[in-house]
């Protein structure tokens, strides 16, 4: 150790750099050479790292204040609870239109890019759900944030917090689903069945909302209804608005919930 603290070994290593007297065009730092070569430690080694820092940090905070939104939407209890332990690997295709079903869930979630979205299509029992909440798990293991429910239940959120006790407001809950990276609705078209038309006309109007701030992002749908079901049941300019970046994925096959009283 010399008399400034700087170990022997080091300060050798440290005079052992050649500086240039030229300067970075970039960043206006002067050159050092590497093997015989000028080049630019600062934007060569450093300057990639404060970006991949900065970008990571802009992630969290982003993040952060939609899961602080998601904590006031109750989020741990938005899915039924069995679908709590659905993943890839325990859905079992019972024909080949589940299991092309299966396959391009799986793309869609290991290549998840936050553009695009899914429609579920089949009757009740066919593992719509499971495959979606599958989706949703792996989709949150890479980091993203996402949020999976059903519709019915999602108007049921909402109506309650009209009522003056409520911790939470309709326009946290809005600003929830549309900030949220992946929003998975369940049982698309559920809500619409019922006899009160008030409360259908209110149901359609806060979907749109939904799904109008939600345009260029990432949502999934199932529904056991039929694309012109769907049709006649929005209209189609907010269906149209619905599926716009969906890809359709039919299911076919038996309601595996009632295969014990067959």
């Amino acid at each position: 150790m010399d008399s400034i603290g700087i170990p022997s070994m080091l300060k050798t290593k440290l005079s052992t750099i050649s500086v240039s007297d030229n300067r970075c065009p970039d960043c206006k730092r002067k050159y050092v050479f590497k093997e015989g070569k000028e080049y630019c430690y600062y934007c060569e080694l450093i300057a990639p790292e404060d970006k991949k820092v900065a970008k990571e940090v802009g992630e969290w905070i982003a993040n952060r204040e939609v899961n602080e939104l998601l904590s006031s939407f109750r989020k741990n209890s938005l899915m039924n609870r069995d679908l709590e332990q659905a993943t890839f690997d325990n859905y079992k295709p019972q024909n080949e239109s589940q299991n092309e079903a299966l396959q391009l869930a799986k793309d869609y979630a290991y290549n998840f890019d936050k553009t695009t979205g899914l429609v579920f299509t089949g009757r009740p029992g066919l593992g719509k759900s499971h495959i979606a909440a599958a989706i949703s798990k792996e989709v949150m293991n890479q980091k993203y944030t996402c949020i999976f429910i059903s519709l019915p239940r999602l108007m049921t959120e909402l109506q309650a917090t009209y009522n003056k006790n409520s911790q939470t407001t309709e326009l946290e809950l809005l600003k929830a689903l549309q900030r949220v990276d992946l929003l998975i609705l369940d049982d698309l078209g559920v809500e619409r069945t019922k006899n009160d038309d008030g409360g259908v006309s209110w149901a359609k109007r806060k979907i749109y909302e939904i799904v109008d701030s939600r345009i260029g992002q990432a949502t999934i749908y199932t529904t056991n209804f039929s694309g012109k079901e769907l049709l006649n049941m929005y209209g189609e300019r907010d269906f149209s608005r619905m599926v716009q970046n969906c890809k359709a994925i039919k299911m076919d096959g038996d309601n595996y919930r009632l295969q014990a009283f067959k």
